[in-house]
């Protein structure tokens, strides 16, 4: 199962990279390239680890935290 959901999520990436980033590199959007590549990365990688079954912890806490230190309580 988890083999099946890990090659769907690679295949689904492979398309969006070929329909979605190729075409911004041909246009040479380098902007919108990085963008683009930076975000995909990052989605893929908690992708994978959730195919993997791996427990990614909350963000809550550290935005409260940045949120806090920002305006105060």
């Amino acid at each position: 199962m988890v083999t099946e959901m890990l090659a769907l999520t690679v295949l689904l990436y492979f398309l969006l990279f070929i329909f979605d980033i190729k075409p911004l590199y041909k246009k040479k959007l380098w902007a919108d390239f990085w963008v683009n590549v930076t975000l995909t990365g990052i989605s893929f990688t908690v992708a994978v680890l959730l195919c993997l079954k791996v427990k990614i912890p909350s963000p809550e806490l550290p935005i409260c935290e940045l949120i806090t230190s920002i305006f105060g309580k």
